[in-house]
């Protein structure tokens, strides 16, 4: 199915890219960190038929703009509202990882959604945890070395990093994303930790996680399930945070998002 490119300038100026395939209601998908939209190209392929499929690219990810420094998750809640805003009806929207807590800032400010699916957004990382990850991070740019700043992130949130062989392949071939990274890590270390903005939420709300996730995964969803008055939680046998097959997240958002 043909996929069309299409851009967007959001509140402070910066040009937001998007991806738009199939027809129907919009469905936007925002994608985590280190997992530009193409990433979720075979989600987008199994939802396409029924939805309008919206693939969101992040500022700082090398394809949409760059803005002011540090980043906030303020800013990327605006790029979000101004690709809603281009669709002409209020649509449904999926954040995987760290695009799911920018959906969640972008609900506070009372952006026009009809239901929200969220897959571990990470907000038990919120605040000071990944401050000195940042540090280092910034410190690994600087020195030209984008590969070992993903190190540091990986084993920072992994339970079990993965062996060094593994990790520093990974390393090599995430280098490139490695700007976006610093960028959601800004968001993240000055984000408030109190959840208790999102308890006055009237938007359904699915939480969706992976029986193989991470323990910040999981604490994040329960946090969140805690938190959202009209949510529900659905648990994915066998997969982990990056859910390598996406039928069955297909599947979920299709019986969701209706």
């Amino acid at each position: 199915m043909e996929r069309i490119t299409e851009s967007v300038t959001s509140a402070d100026g910066t040009r937001i890219v998007y991806h738009v395939q199939g027809e129907g209601a919009p469905l936007v998908i925002v994608h985590g960190t280190l997992a530009p939209a193409d990433t979720y190209y075979p989600l987008a392929d199994l939802l396409a038929p029924h939805y309008r499929v919206v693939l969101v690219e992040r500022r700082e990810y090398g394809v949409s703009g760059n803005g002011p420094r540090p980043l906030d998750f303020a800013r990327q809640a605006a790029d979000l509202a101004a690709v809603l805003d281009t669709m002409g009806e209020p649509g449904f929207v999926f954040g995987h990882s760290c695009g799911g807590v920018v959906a969640l800032h972008a609900l506070l400010e009372s952006v026009q959604v009809r239901r929200v699916a969220l897959y571990e957004p990470p907000v038990a990382l919120a605040g000071t945890a990944l401050a000195t990850t940042l540090d280092k991070a910034r410190d690994r740019m600087t020195a030209g070395r984008p590969g070992d700043a993903i190190v540091e992130f990986f084993e920072t949130i992994l339970d079990s990093a993965p062996s060094a062989g593994m990790l520093d392949g990974m390393a090599s071939m995430l280098a490139p994303r490695a700007h976006g990274l610093v960028a959601d890590l800004e968001c993240f270390t000055g984000m408030d930790p109190d959840l208790s903005r999102w308890s006055t939420l009237d938007v359904p709300a699915l939480l969706l996680s992976g029986e193989l996730t991470d323990s910040y995964g999981t604490k994040s969803i329960d946090l969140l399930q805690q938190t959202i008055p009209n949510a529900r939680t659905i648990t994915f046998p066998g997969l982990g945070h990056t859910f390598d097959d996406p039928e069955p997240v297909a599947e979920a958002l299709r019986e969701f998002f209706v």
